[in-house]
């Protein structure tokens, strides 16, 4: 195995772009007999860097899409669109995004899951918008930063706790 395994060697192409691999390909059929001996440990490692590459992935086509827009001039959001808060799910259903105007905040499946676990709690809902803004505080900070929601009020967390109970209801 080679020291360096993200190094690759001639006879591991580099792939064609970045989209998805068919079953007939090469690299898929050498990566599924490799499956076959590692340990739980192993594939627990793979599937993890799977998952960041995947979120990677989703987060160099969002990036591209701003580009284009930015190298395109689109005028600037006006400011009764960018209060507009909505959930987006991937095409995959993998990732899920909060939108909140312009700002765009990406979601693994995992991590909406315990959001709407605070969500759909029994607490009084100014409770369950203080444990959303503790779950953003202490998992992701960027959240905090990027939608505004570091100062003192719960406002922001508040609507997104009622945005996830009206998009994710609980199963009759």
């Amino acid at each position: 195995m080679p020291s360096n395994p993200r190094k690759r060697t001639a006879s591991r192409p580099a792939p064609a772009g970045k989209r998805a691999r068919s079953a007939s390909s090469p690299l898929l059929r050498e990566l599924e007999a490799l499956l076959q001996e590692l340990d739980d440990e192993g594939l627990a490692f793979l599937l993890e860097q799977a998952k960041v590459h995947r979120y990677n992935m989703e987060v160099e086509r969002l990036n591209a899409i701003s580009d284009r827009l930015a190298a395109e001039g689109t005028p600037e959001v006006p400011a009764a669109t960018r209060s507009v808060l909505r959930i987006e799910r991937s095409k995959d259903g993998s990732t899920y995004h909060i939108v909140a105007g312009a700002s765009w905040k990406m979601f693994t499946a995992e991590e909406i899951a315990a959001l709407v676990r605070i969500a759909r709690s029994d607490d009084i809902e100014s409770e369950r918008a203080r444990r959303a803004r503790a779950w953003f505080a202490r998992e992701r900070k960027d959240v905090l930063a990027d939608l505004g929601m570091d100062g003192p009020s719960i406002g922001l967390a508040l609507d997104i706790v009622r945005l996830l109970r009206k998009t994710f209801p609980p199963r009759s």
